[in-house]
């Protein structure tokens, strides 16, 4: 059987949409566009705000625009609370951020089937919609939405957006380090001209510590930085994707994997607290566009070739780990990345 698709063929992006609400109905962005979604942070709030702007935020080191669409789509105005997400859009000209309810899937779209909606306003953001069974999705579309917002520079704002956020002090600490990790640029960033070729990323798995050659990893990520979105009809090791800079990453959960997760909890809410404290290793591949979901990230060391210890042992095989090391009386089981990125459980039939 030849295997040459990836299990979540997301890398075509220009008919790959993301989905989320606004009350009880569904929109949709072209996902070439998204640049990043994340939980509502906390918003610098100017004295004199245009029409549909909420506020100010420092998104890496660039300050950005935060609209509330609801006015635009002619939706009543609602409260915000921890829930809200916030969806950072690349327009044509700008960066700019839109805050919905909830993200709720992506999905490809056949452009073959997107329908033009009948008697739209020429200055209307929503111009096509699509079917997915019997829901319909209205598709923003990101020229109109970003022409319509810079036309609100010179509209007077009729709403105290400060009004609408949580008052409460527990809601405004969260709110707080949510823009403070917005702020600042993503936690490590490795290159192969500044880390050695010796140099090994150590991970926590379960019990177990593993270890994964620093050439392999493009970047350490946190899901309170990059949610994962959950992706359905996929194995239970794949928690959802991820999106870095406006690439897609399949979010693999190494320990259900690897085969060593515990027995699954039935209390699904405390498995998500659970992920939030989890880290993720985005992998510099070329076959698939890949992340590793561990529990922690100990270090990064120094490991001389002279230390690892090569294992043709196939119980150690099946566990994918390629080679053992021994420092200071601790083992170190080093992954064998290429045997996970050629696995055939993350591919489907190219027939």
């Amino acid at each position: 059987m030849e295997l040459k698709k990836s299990l979540l063929t997301i890398e075509n992006t220009e008919n790959l949409h993301l989905c989320f609400e606004l009350d009880d109905k569904t929109y949709a962005l072209n996902a070439k566009n998204v640049l990043e979604i994340t939980a509502l942070p906390l918003i610098n709030d100017p004295q004199k705000l245009p029409e549909y702007i909420v506020g100010i935020l420092n998104y890496n080191d660039m300050f950005i625009n935060i609209a509330d669409i609801r006015k635009i789509l002619s939706l009543p105005q609602k409260e915000y609370n921890l829930s809200n997400k916030i969806i950072i859009i690349k327009g044509e000209e700008s960066l700019f951020a839109i805050i919905v309810d909830e993200i709720t899937d992506f999905f490809t779209a056949n452009p073959a089937q997107i329908q033009r909606v009948m008697g739209e306003a020429s200055n209307s953001v929503i111009k096509t919609f699509y079917k997915i069974e019997d829901t319909v999705v209205n598709i923003i579309n990101i020229e109109q939405l970003e022409g319509t917002i810079k036309k609100s520079q010179f509209e007077e704002n009729t709403t105290d957006y400060s009004e609408l956020f949580p008052k409460d002090e527990n809601s405004l600490c969260v709110l707080q380090k949510r823009a403070h990790d917005i702020a600042r640029l993503p936690e490590m960033s490795l290159e192969a001209d500044i880390y050695g070729k010796d140099q090994y990323i150590i991970l926590k798995i379960q019990n177990h510590t593993y270890c994964i050659y620093s050439l392999f990893v493009k970047e350490l990520v946190s899901p309170k930085n990059y949610p994962i979105t959950k992706i359905p009809y996929t194995p239970n090791f794949i928690k959802g994707i991820i999106n870095l800079k406006g690439n897609f990453y399949t979010v693999v959960d190494l320990a259900d994997f690897i085969g060593i997760a515990p027995s699954k909890t039935d209390n699904e809410k405390d498995d998500e607290i659970k992920l939030q404290d989890k880290k993720i290793v985005v992998i510099d591949s070329v076959e698939l566009k890949l992340a590793f979901l561990a529990d922690e990230i100990l270090d990064i060391i120094n490991i001389a070739k002279e230390n690892i210890e090569q294992k043709n042992d196939m119980n150690l095989d099946d566990l994918y780990i390629k080679a053992e090391v021994y420092i200071d009386g601790k083992v170190y089981n080093i992954l064998n990345v290429d045997k996970i990125i050629n696995d055939k459980r993350l591919y489907v039939d190219n027939n």
